[in-house]
């Protein structure tokens, strides 16, 4: 019996077990709660400048709609939530972005199920963050996380958690042809495996978090599936991902001290595909400074200043894109009634000279609706080997969430 069937088996059996066990260890039936929320937003997105390859449109109307059922006791929680988008850019997406039962068994919490993670500190970029593969059905500039089948043991480690995974493969989404922010050439849904990866492949991780007085830290080990393949060209004109085996070793780390926060993630990858194909083991990182400066001006509002540079060993063969790049954001929270946040981020490539700018604000409507919008502005991006595909998709975007 092979590791995957053992975790089918197990995520299969689990909830039963939990039950079981809630009921050995209660004296008393406990309480259980039902919760049912969700939400569905409405979104539309214009492109300005003409496109780079034939058959691209220039505006976008997508809706996503993500219910979610919550049902929990003292010692167990089962959450499901589907999600089902779509549009006019001709791919749609139904799976499920959270579907797991989780149960604390003593000083022990246990998770089985699909379920998206975080691992990171910075706002540019997550180099530490490998869990989760992506859907870039909206566009290769704009990605959501996928959620990933997982088997989580957590332990108490002094002040702080140490988790234990099991990960299951899942493949990234890909846009249309006929969406921006695409690469010209037709992404296939059929996928390969190289580098000592295969699709039965069960993907290990182990994450230590804790605290030391005003220091956040994560470190963490991953060994699984790339969630960052290379597009092979095929004989028919397609591009087909393949996937390799990675190795990963990272540190995220933010220090604060009084208003000024400094975060960082750094790692150490083997097994990766370099932006011409081929293996590279490499180090990379994120280095970053907050600054609050709180009731700016008297006006109640907060005024957050930032500053990332994301630097990696193989220079210009980078996958990301992410080689030598300088990011300087503002953040502004007006602590209104309406929640109003805005951020504008400016990247800069110091070796390509390209730059994005990106602006976004949020705000509540009621108690039930959510306005964003944002624009995203590239500039000499056909410089940049990484993104020169991009160079026309200067993007407006807005949008309604409404929750229930």
């Amino acid at each position: 019996m092979n590791l995957r069937t053992i975790i089918c088996r197990a995520a299969a059996l689990m909830p039963a077990v939990f039950v079981c066990l809630a009921a050995l260890n209660a004296p008393v039936a406990a309480e259980v709660i039902v919760e049912q929320r969700g939400e569905a937003t409405f979104e539309t997105s214009g492109y300005p400048r003409s496109a780079a390859f034939d058959g691209q449109e220039n505006s976008f109307f997508h809706v996503q709609v993500q219910p979610e059922l919550s049902v929990f006791d003292d010692t167990t929680e089962w959450i499901l939530q589907p999600r089902i988008s779509g549009g006019t850019s001709g791919v749609g997406v139904a799976d499920f972005r959270e579907a797991y039962v989780a149960s604390r068994i003593g000083e022990i919490d246990v998770l089985v199920g699909n379920t998206i993670l975080f691992w990171g500190k910075v706002e540019s970029y997550n180099p530490a963050d490998v869990v989760n593969s992506h859907n870039y059905s909206r566009g290769l500039m704009r990605s959501e996380k996928l959620g990933a089948p997982i088997v989580r043991v957590s332990l108490p480690i002094g002040s702080g958690q140490l988790d234990l995974l099991a990960i299951d493969f899942v493949k990234n989404i890909y846009p249309s042809q006929s969406l921006r922010e695409h690469v010209g050439t037709r992404i296939g849904k059929q996928v390969s495996f190289s580098g000592g990866a295969s699709k039965s492949d069960i993907g290990h991780a182990a994450r230590l978090s804790t605290y030391y007085g005003d220091v956040d830290l994560g470190l963490s080990l991953f060994r699984g599936i790339s969630n960052a393949p290379r597009l092979v060209p095929q004989s028919n004109g397609i591009l087909q991902p393949d996937y390799s085996r990675i190795n990963q070793l990272a540190l995220d780390i933010q220090y604060l001290r009084g208003d000024t926060a400094f975060k960082g993630e750094l790692i150490h990858r083997k097994g990766q595909y370099d932006r011409l194909g081929a293996f590279k083991n490499y180090r990379a990182g994120v280095l970053g400074l907050e600054h609050s400066i709180y009731d700016f001006a008297s006006s109640g509002g907060d005024l957050v200043l930032l500053t990332e540079y994301a630097f990696d060993s193989r220079n210009s063969l980078s996958h990301s894109g992410f080689q030598n790049d300088l990011t300087i954001g503002v953040r502004w929270l007006k602590n209104d009634i309406n929640d109003t946040e805005a951020l504008t981020l400016v990247t800069q490539d110091l070796d390509y000279k390209s730059q994005l700018l990106t602006v976004r604000i949020d705000r509540r409507i009621n108690d039930h609706v959510t306005f964003q919008t944002s624009v995203r502005l590239p500039s000499r991006f056909h410089r940049d080997p990484n993104s020169s595909v991009f160079a026309k998709d200067a993007a407006f975007v807005a949008g309604f969430t409404f929750r229930y």
